[in-house]
């Protein structure tokens, strides 16, 4: 999506109550002033329902055209990204920033809009590798793991080590979510030959392609499933991972998931990975989700 922000103001005239989040913006293809003031003015619009999600690396292809350097290392785009959220912020809270960094500077420079949301809006990373999740926690972010980069058994130990590295009272709320892709039927047939349309043979091919050109390696460690490794995978291994599935199906793998994270502050579902699936098979199993798995969900206990 290329502008997530333009999409939830337009949502959010028909809607009152649901927030909205970016997974993720990526903040290499934006100064931080401009993420700033347009999250800001997303804010307004939604009156306060906005959390922004922040990823995207420095040195990536994408980032080229933009003036970015295409060969950054790691602890250099770690850099920028903590520099740039610090940045955000201060543009968010303070009447005229002043702010000389390694990257960005700026001498009694009034940013505007200001959020509704005080301190200001809810930030989070997004995390595929095993050590974004503690240096979320550190900068006193939330953070949004996937299982489309990490399994069950490896986001167990990612949350563990998310909570342990939390700032003592930061007043960013400090939430950890999970995204699954999901997608509930009435039986699991129908759920597998409506979501084997995401997964084609045809896929594999391209997902290569794509990491070659992005220049991400998917032998590295910490991305042993891959940061986009789920392009790789055939129908099979995306039933395993994903939840797709019958109503009770649903809820025994998402009670599992509740169960084994009980620091899990929200789970966020995506019902259409490639968005092959037609929009109304999509909105019938998402009335299916909140109708009958729901209500079953809700005495498993949470985080929140």
């Amino acid at each position: 999506m290329s502008n997530p922000l333009m999409v939830a103001i337009a949502a959010a005239q028909k809607t009152e109550r649901i927030r909205f989040g970016t997974l993720a913006a990526q903040a290499p293809l934006h100064h931080p002033f401009h993420m700033a003031t347009q999250a800001a003015t997303c804010d307004i619009l939604t009156n306060g329902r906005l959390d922004l999600c922040l990823g995207g690396r420095w040195g990536a292809p994408a980032g080229v055209p933009l003036g970015n350097p295409s060969e950054v290392p790691g602890q250099e785009s770690r850099d920028r990204v903590a520099e740039a959220i610090e940045l955000i912020k201060l543009a968010w809270t303070e009447e005229a920033v002043n702010f000389q960094g390694e990257y960005w500077s700026a001498e009694n420079l009034a940013v505007l809009p200001k959020p509704v949301q005080q301190p200001h809006v809810p930030v989070q990373l997004a995390a595929n590798s095993n050590d974004t999740f503690p240096y979320a926690a550190k900068l006193g972010l939330g953070v949004i793991g996937t299982h489309l980069s990490q399994p069950d058994f490896r986001l167990v130990d990612r949350l563990a080590e998310f909570e342990a590295s939390k700032i003592p009272d930061a007043p960013n709320p400090q939430n950890a979510y999970v995204m699954v892709s999901l997608f509930v039927a009435e039986t699991r047939e129908e759920a597998h030959r409506l979501t084997n349309q995401n997964w084609l043979e045809s896929d594999l091919q391209d997902g290569l392609a794509l990491m070659k050109r992005m220049g991400v390696d998917p032998s590295r460690t910490d991305f042993a499933t891959g940061a986009v490794g789920w392009q790789t995978w055939d129908f099979e291994r995306a039933k395993e991972v994903c939840i797709y599935d019958d109503v009770s199906g649903c809820i025994e793998r998402l009670q599992e998931l509740q169960e084994r994270m009980p620091t899990m502050y929200e789970c966020i579902l995506e019902f259409n990975r490639r968005a092959r699936i037609p929009s109304e098979r999509v909105q019938e199993s998402m009335k299916l989700f909140a109708e009958k798995v729901m209500p079953a969900l809700e005495a498993v206990p949470s985080a929140r």
